[in-house]
């Protein structure tokens, strides 16, 4: 849903059951039993719940409506507000969680016209960051999965652990600041007309980057004619799914005082100017071709890895994404 929260009402819920809105990763249904009356067994179930999915995507619990695989099917009976406020379900959360859940916000919707004088309660959820994972009230971490809370593995709870204390970097690429570009070929050429590829860096962690490095590896049947101030050296094999590939190797390092740390939400080019890049000729007239580049990105407490593909196919090249 992109309506904001506070903008819901009965109308919203309405019309999320006759659009059939399915469950997912980031949104899930409940009937009024599920948490009243609140006994011991219910709130642990509650609590479960909302750290599954501040341990995942985050998302939006709405108590009060049912389902029948997954598909809304009707509002339920809905809650007394004096004998469930949404005050009380947001504080019996708060104790029932550890570490509380900041930014978790309650949306108590008036039933008006199908059942008049009660209420559900939409619970919005935001991801866990650097207070994280969060802990049920039976001493376990949950994740969402398959539309279920389930338990987390040891792993899965060591890398949030990670991941709130260490940053957390991915590459994206773009061809003229697009993720297509046209290719024009000429007569007597070898190779296409340059286009331009920019390589951006991102941090999805709260953590910021002082350093790290970077590298990047394009297919060598791509012609790079520059490297803007990128190391560059031609003719590296990498083993891809038991096959040797030749590459172009491209690699940085990225630290301060020379370049600002990378923060959250903040995204750098990593070269000053565009990097030009063309196509062979003799490539013009095939159907599809497909020009494999991985990369990686390391800095103290990470190293993530990523592939993508150039697509070329009716004289445009697009960046596909895996």
């Amino acid at each position: 849903m992109t309506t904001p929260l506070k903008e819901w009402s009965e109308e919203t819920i309405l019309s999320m059951i006759k659009d059939r809105v399915q469950e997912s990763l980031e949104l899930d249904y409940k009937e009024c039993p599920a948490i009243f009356p609140l006994t011991e067994g219910k709130k642990k179930e509650l609590s479960k719940d909302v750290s599954a999915f501040a341990n995942s995507a985050g998302g939006i619990i709405i108590y009060g409506i049912k389902e029948n695989g997954h598909i809304p099917t009707e509002i339920d009976t809905g809650f007394d507000p004096n004998a469930l406020s949404k005050e009380r379900l947001e504080q019996i959360i708060n104790s029932i969680i550890h570490p509380r859940i900041n930014e978790l916000l309650i949306k108590q919707i008036e039933l008006v016209t199908t059942s008049p004088g009660h209420v559900l309660y939409v619970v919005s959820i935001p991801q866990a960051t650097t207070i994280a994972p969060h802990q049920a009230a039976d001493n376990r971490y949950y994740k969402r999965f398959n539309f279920e809370s389930v338990a987390m593995e040891d792993y899965e709870i060591r890398d949030i652990l990670r991941r709130a204390t260490t940053p957390d970097l991915h590459f994206h690429f773009y061809l003229s600041g697009q993720d297509t570009a046209p290719i024009q070929f000429s007569q007597d050429q070898p190779f296409s007309e340059e286009v331009d590829m920019i390589i951006v860096v991102e941090n999805r962690a709260e953590e910021p980057a002082s350093y790290a490095v970077m590298d990047v590896f394009i297919d060598s049947a791509l012609k790079l004619s520059n490297s803007a101030g990128l190391a560059m050296t031609d003719n590296v094999f990498l083993s891809l799914k038991d096959e040797k590939i030749s590459f172009t190797h491209l690699s940085k390092n990225w630290s301060i005082p020379s370049k600002l740390p990378i923060f959250k939400e903040t995204n750098f080019r990593i070269t000053d100017i565009p990097i030009k890049l063309a196509i062979p000729k003799d490539h013009a007239d095939s159907e599809v071709i497909y020009y494999m580049c991985v990369w990686q990105i390391r800095s103290p407490g990470m190293i993530n890895n990523g592939s993508f593909a150039f697509v070329l196919k009716d004289s445009y090249l697009t960046v596909a994404k895996p």
